[in-house]
């Protein structure tokens, strides 16, 4: 509960700090102490961290507060990355479909197969015209 308390107080602090930080800070102003349950919280204007400070036998210590924020932001940025890598990938691929898709043969290259096709279809109708002739004169009577 203390911790959930603390990382709200941090967040509230955090939003108005990062709004005072807009300005430009002399350089002994660095950093801002607030009250948080019987300790401090301890911020840097410049870069907006958020440390828990509490005294432990006798001595000050401070822990850097995760901020879950960034990681959130940190993972964004990841996936964003990875998407645009799988986008670049995706169209790399969908070209090299169209490609392999594409006809093997334009339509002058088409227009000159049927010719050849129709040449081809013209000697073997006569071809066959001559063995049908051929046939017909050797069963015919001598």
């Amino acid at each position: 509960m203390r911790a959930i308390l603390a990382a709200l107080v941090a967040f509230g602090t955090l939003v108005s700090v990062t709004a005072a930080s807009a300005q430009a800070l002399p350089a002994d102003e660095g950093y801002s102490l607030q009250p948080a349950v019987g300790d401090y919280l301890k911020i840097d204007r410049r870069t907006g961290d958020v440390s828990h400070c509490s005294a432990r036998d006798g001595a000050w210590s401070c822990q850097l507060i995760a901020e879950d924020r960034k990681a959130y932001e940190d993972r964004i940025a990841e996936l964003e990355a990875e998407n645009d890598r799988l986008s670049k990938h995706i169209a790399e691929l969908e070209a090299q479909n169209k490609k392999a898709l594409a006809p093997l043969l334009d339509k002058e290259d088409e227009q000159h197969l049927q010719e050849f096709l129709d040449l081809g279809d013209r000697m073997f109708r006569h071809f066959f015209d001559l063995v049908e002739r051929l046939r017909q004169r050797d069963e015919g009577p001598i």
